[in-house]
Formats: C-alpha cells, sequence, structure tokens
C-alpha cells in the first residue's frame, strides 16, 4: 500500500475495460478516493466539483481529445497546477501534450509498475511545491502554518506557535527542553522566560484538536513532549 487513502485521483477514459484495470490497480495501491469520467466534458466538470489531487487523462475520447482537455483544465485557475498523467500509446504525443500543459505521460501498457512509479513522483512533488512537513498522521504546511490530521485541515496556528509545534512534532519521540523551544519560537535562548514558553504552550493547545493536545506532555524538570501512537513514521519537509 503507498498510497494516503485520501489522495483525490481523477481516471479520465472512456473504454470500460481500462477505466476499471485503472480503478482496480489504483485502488490496490491504497489510493482509495478515485472519480470516473467518460467524457472532456464529464471530466471539466467533475475536476472542478471533486478538486482532485491528480488527472489521469487518456489522449483518446469520444467528444474531445486529451490534449483540449488538458488546455481547458489549465485554464480553470483553481485548476492551474493539478497534475496531469496523460496516458498515450505513441511516444509523439509527448512533445505535444507538454505544450498543452500535461506534466507527466505513461504508456497504456497493462503492467502498472510506470503509473504507479509515475504517481509516487507526482505526490512527492507536489508536497515539495506546498512545502509540507509529514510526520504520521499529522501534516504541517509550513507557508500557511496550517494543521492537518489525516488530511483533514484542524487548525491555522500563529507564527510562534506553530514554531513551537513545529519543534515538538519535529523531534517526536524524543522530548525537547525549554531552552530549545524557546530559541526555536524566539531564534534566541532566555532561561529567565520558562514562564512564557509555558503560557505559549497554553496557547498551543487550546488552538490544537483534542486528539493533538494529548500528545503533548510535559517533562517536569526539562520540557515538553509530542508523543504519538506507535506506527507512526516520519515523513520529509
Amino acid at each position: 500500500m503507498e498510497g494516503s487513502g485520501t489522495q483525490k485521483i481523477l481516471i479520465v477514459e472512456d473504454f470500460p475495460a481500462w477505466q476499471e484495470l485503472l480503478k482496480v490497480w489504483l485502488k490496490h495501491a491504497g489510493y482509495q478516493d478515485v472519480y470516473l469520467a467518460k467524457t472532456g466534458a464529464e471530466a471539466i466538470e467533475l475536476a472542478r466539483k471533486a478538486m482532485p489531487d491528480c488527472i489521469l487523462l487518456d489522449l483518446v475520447l469520444p467528444d474531445m481529445d486529451g490534449m483540449e482537455v488538458c488546455k481547458m483544465v489549465r485554464s480553470v485557475p483553481a485548476l492551474g497546477k493539478t497534475p496531469i498523467v496523460m496516458i498515450t500509446a505513441h511516444r509523439k504525443d509527448k512533445i505535444m501534450g507538454l505544450e498543452y500543459g500535461a506534466d507527466y505521460f505513461v504508456q497504456k501498457t497493462e503492467n502498472p509498475a510506470e503509473l504507479l512509479a509515475t504517481l509516487r513522483a507526482v505526490f512527492r512533488r507536489r508536497e515539495l511545491d506546498l512545502n509540507l512537513y509529514r510526520k504520521g498522521d499529522v501534516t504541517l504546511q509550513m507557508e500557511t502554518r496550517k494543521v492537518f490530521f489525516r488530511e483533514l485541515l484542524v487548525s491555522s496556528l500563529t507564527p510562534k506557535t506553530f514554531e513551537l509545534f513545529y519543534a515538538l512534532v519535529e523531534r517526536s519521540p524524543e522530548p525537547v527542553n525549554k531552552d530549545m523551544l524557546f530559541t526555536a519560537v524566539e531564534g534566541r535562548q532566555r532561561p529567565e522566560l520558562s514562564r512564557a514558553l509555558d503560557i505559549l504552550m497554553n496557547r498551543l493547545r487550546k488552538a490544537l484538536p483534542v486528539m493533538l493536545q494529548k500528545r503533548i506532555k510535559a517533562v517536569k524538570g526539562f520540557g515538553y513532549v509530542y508523543i504519538a501512537p506507535d506506527g507512526d513514521k516520519d515523513a520529509a519537509r
């Protein structure tokens, strides 16, 4: 299983057998939120409503070709940066597809390896573009200071509370002493302001949902620690 289970993928394919095969591959790989469209018009309408994280687009469709669909998707501001993977049987189509705004290409084949590898690259690049930091079921969007829990937005933090939370999550499961935390927030050490850190920690807890509040523990005489459930794994910023 490689998908997060919450990444939305739109498949645009008019041939039922291929559409079903693509859906099966994605579901088996862990991508559970899959949308299906059989025509270009249907694809554009569904893309506007579902706001997918990636679009798999066949080149040949009954009402318009994939190049035109790609161009129309790119004309929608909210979809302008949505990754588009064009599925084609001909290498020559790649050059034209790039001109119309496609990001990736995969050959139409009965082996899912290339498609799944491409999707992994798509979502790695998307995380870098969005400047995300993931750890277990928590995702931090660094520029906007938003906190996501299991892919759902749960909090928007102030600059200082965000830096405090990031310092704890990044070093988890190790406890972090108060001097280090204060430095992370203020950029300098001020041991005499330990009380100010406690006040800021109280603000952070109030800004987080209960399930995340409970993960922050005080370590007597030392500092604080963020303790996530067993099985959480790091993910790069």
